[in-house]
């Protein structure tokens, strides 16, 4: 088991990044967490006095920056541009040019790199049925899918050629309290009375809490398995989009989920995205290729890897997922 006493957390401000940072916090971890220029610390973080300290910085010169973070056991790199819309141009600067800056670092003080790519990584393979780590990856369509693709790339050749020692882990799609789009944009669209189901939805959604993959992440750093090991995060509920979406409804007390037929999505998805760059919209068209992706088809994320060589158990059910946000809806409405 590799030492973990110390770790630096790219995207701390985020979703994903303040549960992870809580957790390490919580188990003792003393933490240096990476936050954006005007990015509002969590005030609980106040508690934690010396065990963590924030640095103010850009992932695209995090090596400026070296000095002030110091050395640390591991690197946890999470700081992406998250969306599958935009240009081109600013995901490579943040997502993949960051991600050469933390491997920089990582070098640097012999850290264990642990990167959160995603299971966009599979791009055109997704939507087909079960994945796994043996799986090709497929032809990206979006900025997304291929900088979580260049991403891995980077990461392999470090560890190829730079002798780094690195875990990658894919994760499924992150629900739990402060989803962006699996829980709060999809209540956006559920109460609005929007479409937010492709076709039936009977096929699995692919979920993983992010409880679950919080621990993954913590799990994988303390591993072994940094010769650039790739570990699908996911929770194996085998949960459709139908189930998850009627439930998230029925806690909420919206109205049931509304459906577009799968045949239109696909149809639609490469026409909207034509005509959202043509006319260089700002915002993301309805459905895109990438959405459909995840939402169109069955996506049965195998955590069979992560079970043998991590001893990974997901500690988080269905219910007790669906409990929390029942209890967090509940509380935002007394306010």
């Amino acid at each position: 088991m590799s030492q973990l006493n110390s770790a630096f957390v790219t995207g701390a401000g985020g979703f994903i990044g303040r549960h992870l940072v809580r957790q390490l916090l919580t188990e003792k971890v003393n933490v240096v967490a990476l936050m954006m220029p005007g990015e509002r610390v969590p005030e609980e973080w106040a508690l934690w006095g010396d065990q963590l300290r924030t640095v103010i910085g850009d992932v695209r010169t995090l090596t400026s920056l070296a000095d002030e973070i110091g050395p640390v056991d591991a690197i946890f790199h999470l700081a992406a541009v998250v969306g599958d819309w935009g240009a081109l141009q600013s995901h490579v600067d943040i997502t993949v040019h960051g991600t050469e800056q933390a491997i920089d670092l990582a070098l640097r003080w012999g850290s264990h790199f642990v990167v959160t790519t995603s299971v966009c990584a599979y791009a055109s393979a997704l939507a087909k049925g079960k994945l796994d780590e043996q799986t090709p990856l497929g032809k990206p369509c979006s900025p997304y899918e291929f900088c979580k693709q260049e991403q891995e790339r980077v990461t392999l050749e470090a560890v190829k050629h730079g002798g780094l020692k690195a875990t990658i882990v894919r994760p499924g799609n992150v629900f739990g309290v402060g989803s962006g789009p699996w829980v709060n944009t999809m209540l956006e669209l559920l109460r609005a009375g929007q479409p937010c189901l492709l076709g039936r939805g009977d096929w699995d959604a692919g979920l993983v809490h992010v409880e679950n993959l919080v621990a993954m992440l913590i799990t994988a750093a303390r591993s072994e398995c940094h010769n650039g090991d790739i570990f699908i995060a996911a929770d194996g509920y085998g949960v459709t989009w139908q189930q998850y979406l009627r439930r998230l409804a029925a806690i909420a007390g919206a109205p049931d989920p509304k459906s577009v037929p799968n045949s239109l999505a696909r149809t639609l998805a490469p026409v909207l995205e034509f005509f959202g760059h043509l006319f260089r919209q700002k915002q993301r068209p309805m459905i895109t290729r990438q959405s459909y992706r995840l939402m169109g088809g069955p996506n049965e994320f195998s955590n069979e890897k992560a079970r043998r060589e991590l001893d990974f158990r997901p500690l988080v059910t269905f219910d007790q997922a669906m409990g929390e946000l029942e209890n967090h809806f509940k509380s935002a409405a007394k306010v």
